[in-house]
């Protein structure tokens, strides 16, 4: 007589995971330039990046890297510039609508900005380290914004971070020997606010130096709606402060592993026996 056997299946490796808190934490700070060379960055959508082409201290430069922003995708940037001592900020460049213009007291804006970046926003700059896909599309020499970095020693915005379960967020930055800061603070209605910093508490060499930091942050649960940032420079007057701006990227999403994957093979086998 034959006789079917049911095999119960098995589902291998499935953990129920919980929510994790909320956070928000530096990331790395890499020096881009010094003694005011351009550096290379993209906000193209698919291609976000930047290289180091600047470290040499003159023009054009060698990039011995290049590093993606996030996952090379881009939600929201928003690059501001200067134009005259006690000016307002104003946006040469900018995408999405999460990161508006930022403000800077009258008092702590000087001169005309520097020209430190060769900036992509709607040119591919290829795979080459190089970015030799395309030239540059953008020229900040704008009224309101004559270069690529305001000088403005004491920067305020904020970041719409509404809807996102995480991300990562780059500030282009620099000083001429003063001490700064980056801070960004984390808020939501009923939550205790989150903050993550950058800084150099002594003044640096003799040569203006530029850099990228970055911040990642989770906000499983939508618990927080901003991110608010500060950029400070002790030299109050501004002329010896550095700001470009603020990009937003998405965190990138991980494959699934091969072994889980493989845990779910089996289920809803019969093994039939004689």
């Amino acid at each position: 007589m034959n006789k079917l056997i049911p095999i119960i299946p098995v589902a291998i490796g499935l953990t129920a995971v919980g929510a994790s808190a909320a956070s928000l934490s530096l990331g790395a700070r890499t020096q881009v330039s010094s003694n005011n060379a351009n550096f290379d960055i993209s906000v193209f959508d698919g291609n976000a990046k930047y290289n180091d082409r600047g470290m040499g201290g003159s023009e054009p430069g060698a990039p011995t890297f290049q590093t993606p922003l996030g996952n090379g995708t881009v939600l929201s940037y928003n690059f501001v510039g200067n134009e005259g001592t006690g000016s307002a900020l104003t946006t040469y460049a900018s995408g999405g609508s999460r990161i508006p213009t930022p403000t800077a007291p009258a008092a702590n804006v000087h001169g005309n900005g520097e020209e430190w970046a060769n900036v992509w926003t709607s040119n591919d700059p290829g795979s080459a380290m190089d970015f030799s896909g395309s030239v540059k599309n953008h020229n900040p020499g704008v009224a309101g914004a004559a270069n690529t970095f305001a000088r403005a020693a004491n920067v305020d915005g904020t970041i719409d971070i509404t809807g996102l379960d995480s991300g990562q967020i780059y500030v282009p930055h620099g000083t001429f020997i003063n001490q700064w800061s980056v801070t960004l603070t984390m808020s939501g209605a009923g939550q205790t606010d989150i903050t993550a910093a950058d800084f150099a508490d002594v003044n640096g060499p003799g040569t203006n130096m530029g850099w990228i930091s970055d911040f990642s942050f989770d906000n499983t649960g939508g618990l927080y709606d901003t991110i608010s940032y500060n950029y400070t420079n002790a030299d109050s007057d501004g002329s010896r402060a550095r700001f470009m701006g603020v990009i937003l990227t998405p965190t990138a999403v991980p494959e699934p592993s091969s072994s889980a994957l493989l845990g779910l093979a089996g289920l809803g086998l019969l093994r039939r026996r004689r």
